[in-house]
């Protein structure tokens, strides 16, 4: 190098860039608080309001909230014995139709999207029910347990109505109520007081699992056969079930409600789009092809002009030819009008849950 010479730098060295930009936490936490609030708006809509109003107190009052409070406690050691022996290996996944009639439901309730935990295939799975619910407090875990064996071989309504059930149970914060029945049955002591303790809270909730399945179902008939038929509450350790024949009258009067009534609605213009979008279109039909003619030649369809009625006075002379037109067809009824048609001799919410509190006899 030549004496005096600048020597050319470069560009400074660095290391390579490891720090990412901070996830944007505020609106992560938004976004939760507007999933909150829609499941809270969508489960309004259809459970039972006594219920709900028992659920809050139950995790917010000073004697509620410490005796719910162990199921969080509890939680790890529960799922530590059920992991292998009762429970699969969360990485094997369940059938996929499952998985997509729970996110339909899902959707469809506004519910959360549970951890999908599936049983062992033995003895131990006639001691569970086909679906569970089970999670902690503040809904901080949201599980449900299902057997997809016996599930997939239900009919569809059934299995429908179930799932919408246990997806209510998590919207409608029992998951905990079931949890400590559970906890109290694998630990041999308790389970008559726990269940005693906390009937008042489970036969209330049962009330607004059985709308969840209806909404999923979309027919009281269907509805009606499903419930009858997993009405026998065989397991052991599952909460007290309110009676069939408290819980027929109120399903049925919960058919006639607003919300179903707007259900039937949307349900029914869903499927016209749906057909009308896979009716197939007749602007691309072949037009038929036309015969040439001759030149001087009268095509074989052409009016004869010689039969044609003269025209006095700008009129015709054949009496029928201003015969009546018929009447266009009424125009169908707008969106509002048939939504406020169907609304009209429906129930309130208010009007359902009180019917349903004065048969219980809770006033």
């Amino acid at each position: 190098m030549a004496p005096g010479a600048v020597r050319a730098l470069g560009p400074p060295a660095t290391l390579p860039s490891v720090v990412q930009v901070a996830t944007d936490v505020p609106a992560l936490l938004h976004r939760r608080e507007v999933v909150a609030y829609e499941q809270r708006l969508a489960r309004v809509s259809y459970a039972y309001g006594v219920d709900l109003r028992r659920s809050a107190w139950l995790s917010t009052s000073t004697l509620g909230d410490p005796l719910i409070r162990s199921v969080d406690r509890s939680w790890n050691e529960l799922v530590a014995e059920l992991s292998g022996s009762i429970l699969q290996d969360p990485a094997r996944a369940a059938p996929v139709p499952l998985m997509e009639e729970i996110a339909r439901l899902a959707h469809m309730l506004r519910a959360p999207l549970p951890g999908l935990r599936q049983l062992v295939r033995s003895s131990h799975a006639l001691q569970w029910p086909l679906v569970a619910a089970l999670g902690t407090t503040r809904a901080a875990v949201q599980w449900l347990v299902v057997d997809s064996e016996r599930l997939m071989a239900l009919p569809a309504h059934e299995r429908t109505f179930l799932l919408a059930g246990a997806l209510a149970d998590l919207q409608c914060d029992h998951a905990p109520v079931i949890t400590a029945h559970l906890l109290a049955y694998r630990s041999d002591r308790g389970l008559g007081l726990v269940r005693t303790l906390l009937s008042p809270w489970a036969k209330v909730g049962m009330f607004s699992c059985d709308r969840a399945g209806l909404i999923g179902v979309g027919d009281l008939q269907l509805a009606m056969s499903a419930m009858r038929a997993h009405a026998d509450n065989t397991v052991p350790w599952l909460p007290t079930r309110a009676p069939l024949d408290m819980r027929e009258p109120a399903l049925a009067d919960f058919d006639r409600s607003t919300t179903m009534a707007r259900l039937r609605v949307l349900l029914r213009r869903q499927a016209e789009s749906n057909a009308a979008a896979e009716a197939p279109t007749v602007a691309g039909a072949p037009r038929p092809a036309q015969t040439q003619t001759p030149e001087g030649e009268t095509p074989p369809d052409a009016p004869d002009e010689s039969d044609a009625p003269t025209r006095e006075g700008g009129e015709s002379s054949d009496p029928y030819r201003h015969e009546a037109k018929p009447q266009s067809a009424a125009p169908p009824p707008s969106d509002d009008e048939e939504l406020a048609r169907a609304l009209a001799g429906a129930w309130s919410l208010a009007r359902c849950d009180a019917r349903l509190t004065r048969r219980l006899g809770l006033l």
